[in-house]
């Protein structure tokens, strides 16, 4: 079996300069547009270790079949990230399977491989903006407070 560093580093069939990390980084830039389109979620980690998590989890979960299951942190949330952006992230995965294809990474080829292993793992390396959460309302009550402290004062 190959080691991890070993593997990112092989080259691709047709170009000698191109590497499977330059074809990992390809995936993180997608990833990294559609945060960007998506107001309600945003990075949690610095891009170098976001992107190191994400070629360890490529590595171990589509390469290696070797799965690493991760709990969701909040049952709820995840339920909401489902709803909200599971057609996202296939399509995601339906662009990374091609675009393993076309650099012949022997990615995504496994009987049962699924976007679920990518959905779990932007779910607990993405910030998802609480939609339970109303600023509107807790400003309000806040004034509201203040209102009543200063009333209080006299």
């Amino acid at each position: 079996m190959i080691s991890f560093d070993r593997w990112l580093i092989q080259t691709v069939v047709y170009d000698n300069s191109y590497h499977i990390k330059d074809v990992l980084n390809l995936f993180i830039k997608e990833i990294n547009f559609w945060v960007i389109r998506n107001s309600e979620i945003e990075h949690d980690y610095e891009k170098e270790t976001f992107q190191e998590k994400f070629y360890e989890m490529i590595f171990n979960e589509y390469y290696n079949d070797t799965s690493n299951y991760m709990e969701p942190y909040d049952t709820e949330m995840y339920e909401y990230f489902s709803l909200k952006f599971s057609q996202d992230v296939s399509d995601l995965y339906l662009y990374f399977k091609e675009l393993a294809k076309v650099y012949n990474l022997d990615l995504f080829r496994r009987k049962g491989c699924n976007s679920l292993v990518l959905h779990d793992f932007l779910f607990n390396h993405l910030l998802v903006e609480d939609p339970y959460y109303d600023s509107d309302n807790e400003n309000e009550s806040d004034e509201e407070n203040n209102i009543n402290y200063n009333i209080d004062e006299r």
